[in-house]
């Protein structure tokens, strides 16, 4: 079993810390990022705690065979389309992709089990019909009482875990996954199913298309006007859907997400591999001078002063 406590200044380092996700971490809020994660894995669940100051977005893939609940604990985001009320548990399956677009100051707690063992105990628990229903939601209400309770339990077996010597730790795991298999079974007993598809719905899609059709050719960003030709909606509906899922204008989100691959680039080559230039060319900037200050007002420092491989 693996305990870990860490700190971050950068958004992508902070999304491969975390054990099993395939998931990028993109910045939009401006400045030096500064996050915090908490996590236990063992071999069949993981449980994790994140924090960030900056708005981020966050966009991949569940770990394979694993069955995942998130909630948030502090500011809740936008995920899958839905705004996530304080007391929405967001559920997914089995390599399931997410798209999640994190406020600014967002925590959020997430665990997940065994698919397999989870499926075999809900059947009994609440019979095949009730679960395969629910089974198929983004997300389900319930109690606050009960999120509550859990993230009691977990805080409690971070702090057993640290206060036991290593030849005890298997036992611990077993009582772990045993915990949080109950946990989770007590939230689908309780739970309310979200009614939550609507207008942010469509919203999400639309700030979604327009990432996927940003990233396919970066190298020629594309213009307001010939995203509403691509996806068919009116500049009025482009613009509204932006304000509602991620607060600001597509140009803004567009620049952030190509500035942040740019990041990316810098930080998985060397110098000689790959110059600034470069990577910045490849995501479409042609001016380095607006380049260099858009990059330094997003993340804090300058591309020349982010940490290379050697």
């Amino acid at each position: 079993m693996r305990y870990d406590v860490r700190s971050f200044h950068d958004p992508q380092q902070h999304a491969a810390a975390i054990q099993g996700w395939q998931q990028v971490y993109d910045q939009l809020g401006a400045g030096r990022l500064s996050s915090e994660l908490f996590q236990v894995s063992g071999e069949r669940f993981q449980v994790f705690h994140e924090v960030l100051d900056k708005r981020v977005v966050q966009h991949g893939h569940a770990p394979r065979q694993r069955f995942c609940m998130a909630f948030a604990t502090g500011r809740p985001p936008i995920i899958q389309g839905c705004k996530v009320s304080s007391n929405s548990v967001l559920l997914l399956r089995d390599g399931e992709e997410f798209l999640l677009h994190a406020p600014e100051g967002m925590a959020f707690m997430s665990l997940n089990v065994d698919l397999e063992r989870f499926i075999r105990l809900a059947e009994i628990e609440l019979g095949s019909a009730q679960f395969s229903h629910l089974l198929s939601m983004p997300g389900i209400n319930v109690p606050m009482r009960l999120l509550k309770e859990m993230k009691g339990q977990v805080c409690r077996n971070f702090d057993g875990f640290l206060r036991l010597g290593e030849h005890e730790a298997p036992v611990l795991e077993k009582e772990i996954e045993d915990t949080l298999m109950a946990a989770l079974l007590d939230l689908f007993l309780q739970a309310h199913v979200e009614q939550k598809r609507s207008e942010l719905a469509v919203s999400s899609y639309i700030v979604k298309r327009s990432q996927e059709l940003a990233l396919a050719d970066p190298s020629n960003p594309l213009s307001v006007l010939e995203l509403c030709e691509r996806l068919r909606v009116s500049r009025r509906t482009l613009q509204n859907s932006f304000q509602r899922v991620v607060g600001i204008r597509p140009v803004e989100f567009l620049r952030s997400i190509r500035l942040n691959a740019v990041r990316r680039r810098l930080a998985s080559t060397s110098a000689c591999e790959c110059t600034v230039g470069d990577a910045a060319y490849e995501m479409g900037f042609r001016h380095l001078s607006h380049f260099s200050a858009s990059y330094c007002k997003l993340f804090g420092e300058y591309p020349s002063e982010t940490r290379r491989l050697e």
